[in-house]
C-alpha cells in the first residue's frame, strides 16, 4: 500500500478512537433514540471505505497503463 494511504486510514482509525471515548449522547430521530457514536462510526467507516476503493481503482488504472503502453 502506498503512505498516502496508510496516512489516510490511520486518520481514520485516530478519529474513530476519538470519537469511541468522546461521544456518549444519543439525538432522537423520529421518536428513536440514536447513539451519535454509531452514526459517527458509521460515517467514517464509508469515508474509510471510500478511500480504500479510490486506491484500488488507481492500482488497476496504473496496470492497464502500463500493460498498453
Amino acid at each position: 500500500m502506498s503512505r498516502k494511504l496508510l496516512v489516510a486510514l490511520a486518520v481514520y482509525a485516530v478519529l474513530a478512537v476519538m470519537a469511541w471515548f468522546t461521544l456518549d449522547t444519543s439525538i432522537s430521530v423520529a421518536g428513536r433514540d440514536v447513539p451519535l457514536r454509531a452514526v459517527t462510526l458509521a460515517i467514517l467507516g464509508v469515508f474509510a471505505g471510500r478511500t480504500l476503493l479510490h486506491a484500488q481503482r488507481e492500482r488497476i488504472e496504473a496496470s492497464r497503463e502500463r500493460s498498453e503502453g
